[in-house]
């Protein structure tokens, strides 16, 4: 009975081991491939159709929201865009995301956890336009702690109420540059792959926007999506045309079709 019963406590150890090592640090449900530019994109709250964007890939969230994003490897970039429905002027209005980063970065995963620690790292920009703060908080085990880094050195950001190609109506779009190797608050903030929570709060409604959607929280490392990278640009353009590219295009096809036309009739 006893030898049974040791290897009966074997099996099911292996298997709560087995188990353990299989449990992500992050949500699985929610993954999304970040692609790589060959050009550094001006930040100045709003985009085109061009290069500056043209590899990015596309996630949407909530009621019509979406991010863009891409890395660029000289300097060692993450470039997003996060652009919501919202267009009132609302002092509470408040852009969050959060970064699930490791104390050495580069190749290793993210750690998750049921809490942020030290690794881990808040941005939240509230307000628009010269009113608009910008504040990044640091995890400590327990929860976020608001930390006195100032910033200027590793992001480059800009927002504006504008039309896009994405959505036509006006509305805030949210365009930066960061620094992923930057070590400001001891670590660097992300390596080739990490865990990201984006949302978005809009005071005029009272409703919060998010990537991954409830029950994921800022405050949970575990239930942020995760961020894989691909070394090529995005394959798909998920940015669509502007209609002055449109246009430009449908004019070229109709002048290559009319050449074609001539060069049969001969």
């Amino acid at each position: 009975m006893k030898k049974t019963g040791i290897v009966i406590f074997c099996l099911l150890l292996l298997f709560v081991l087995a188990f353990a090592g299989n449990v992500s640090a992050y949500n699985v449900d929610y993954t999304h491939t970040l692609y790589q530019s060959e050009v550094v994109p001006v930040i100045d709250g709003t985009y085109t159709v061009d290069s500056d964007w043209i590899a990015s890939g596309k996630e949407e969230f909530g009621d019509g929201a979406a991010f863009h994003d891409q890395w660029v490897m000289d300097p060692n970039l993450y470039c997003l865009i996060v652009e919501v429905t919202d267009n009132t002027n609302d002092a509470g209005d408040k852009l969050t995301i959060c970064f699930d980063g490791t104390a050495d970065g580069g190749g290793t995963e993210p750690d998750g956890g049921p809490n942020p620690t030290a690794y881990d790292k808040k941005l939240e920009v509230t307000g628009h336009g010269g009113s608009a703060t910008v504040q990044w908080f640091v995890g400590d085990g327990s929860g976020w702690v608001v930390s006195d880094v100032d910033s200027a050195g590793f992001l480059e950001l800009a927002q504006d109420l504008v039309s896009t190609p994405t959505i036509a109506a006006e509305h805030y779009i949210y365009e930066m540059n960061i620094m992923k190797l930057d070590t400001s608050f001891g670590s660097p903030l992300v390596g080739y792959t990490w865990a990201q929570f984006i949302s978005y709060y809009d005071e005029d409604t009272g409703e919060t926007q998010q990537w991954p959607p409830a029950p994921a929280s800022p405050d949970v490392p575990d239930s942020w999506g995760y961020i894989q990278y691909d070394m090529g640009a995005n394959p798909e353009t998920t940015i669509p045309e502007s209609t002055g590219f449109v246009v430009m295009l449908a004019a070229s096809s109709v002048a290559a079709a009319g050449a074609l036309l001539r060069k049969r009739k001969k």
